[in-house]
C-alpha cells in the first residue's frame, strides 16, 4: 500500500504572528510616549496654588490614563506572543539578570504607574475639598459684604427717622423706585425696617446654603467619577507590572 504523502503535518506559518509581535510593542510605545507628552506639556505654566486648575488636570490625567494601560496591554501581549513564537526546544540556558532585560524594566514602568495613580487617590480628594472649602469662604464673605450693607443702611434709615425729615426726604423726586416704597412701607409700619432686614438675610442665608450645597454635590460626583477611575486604573497597571514582572525574571 502506497503511503499518502499527503498525511505530512500542517505546517504553520509564524510570519504574520512574528510581525504582529513586532508591531504590538511599538503600537504600545507610541500611545504611552501620546499619554506622556501630553501631560508634560500642560505641566509647564501651570499655576498650582489654584485648586481648580490643579483638579482639572488631576480629572484630564485619570481619564487619559486608560491610554497608557491600553498602550503598556499591547506592549505586554507583544512580549507574550515573540516569546510563545520564539519557545526554545531544548532546556533553557540559566536566566540572566532582568536588569537588562528591556521587558522588566517596561513592567516596572507599569508598576510605577499603578502607584502613581493609587496615589492620586488622596492628592484628588485633598484638592477637591480645597475647592469645597474656597466656596464656603467666598459664600462666607458674600454674606459679610451684605450684613455690612444691611447695617449701614439701616443706620442711615433710623438717623433719618430721629431727625423727623421722613416726610421730607418722601416729597424728594429723586429716589429709586425701591427706596420709596421702604420709606413709604416704615411710615406706615416702624418695625418693617427690622422686618425687612430679617427677611434680606433669611434669603441670603437660603442662596448660601444652596450655593455650597450645588459645589458640595459637584465636587462629591466628580470625586466618585475621577478617584474610582483612578483606583480601577491603578488595580489594572500593577497587575500588568506584577504579572509581567513574574515572567520577566
Amino acid at each position: 500500500m502506497n503511503a499518502n504523502t499527503n498525511d505530512s503535518p500542517n505546517i504553520i506559518d509564524s510570519r504574520p504572528l512574528r510581525q504582529t509581535s513586532l508591531v504590538l510593542p511599538w503600537v504600545g510605545i507610541i500611545l504611552i510616549l501620546t499619554f506622556v507628552f501630553d501631560f508634560a506639556v500642560r505641566l509647564f505654566g501651570l499655576d498650582f496654588s489654584k485648586p481648580d486648575i490643579l483638579l482639572n488636570l488631576l480629572n484630564e490625567f485619570i481619564d487619559r490614563g486608560v491610554i497608557a494601560l491600553i498602550g503598556l496591554a499591547f506592549i505586554s501581549a507583544g512580549f507574550w506572543l515573540n516569546k510563545a513564537i520564539n519557545r526554545p526546544i531544548t532546556p533553557a540556558a540559566p536566566a540572566a539578570s532582568p536588569l537588562g532585560n528591556p521587558q522588566f524594566w517596561t513592567f516596572v514602568f507599569a508598576s510605577l504607574l499603578g502607584l502613581l495613580f493609587l496615589l492620586l487617590v488622596p492628592i484628588h480628594f485633598s484638592t477637591s475639598g480645597q475647592i469645597v472649602n474656597a466656596a464656603i469662604t467666598r459664600a462666607d464673605q458674600q454674606e459679610a459684604q451684605m450684613k455690612f450693607g444691611i447695617q449701614q443702611e439701616q443706620e442711615q434709615i433710623q438717623q433719618v427717622l430721629a431727625s423727623g425729615q421722613l416726610d421730607q426726604l418722601l416729597q424728594q423726586k429723586n429716589l429709586q423706585p425701591e427706596q420709596l416704597a421702604l420709606l413709604q412701607e416704615i411710615k406706615k409700619d416702624p418695625k418693617a425696617l427690622d422686618k425687612r432686614a430679617a427677611q434680606r438675610l433669611s434669603e441670603m442665608q437660603t442662596q448660601k446654603q444652596q450655593a455650597i450645597d450645588q459645589v458640595s454635590k459637584e465636587v462629591s460626583v466628580n470625586r466618585w467619577r475621577a478617584e474610582v477611575r483612578s483606583l480601577l486604573l491603578a488595580l489594572g497597571f500593577i497587575a500588568v507590572g506584577w504579572t509581567g514582572l513574574r515572567e520577566a525574571s
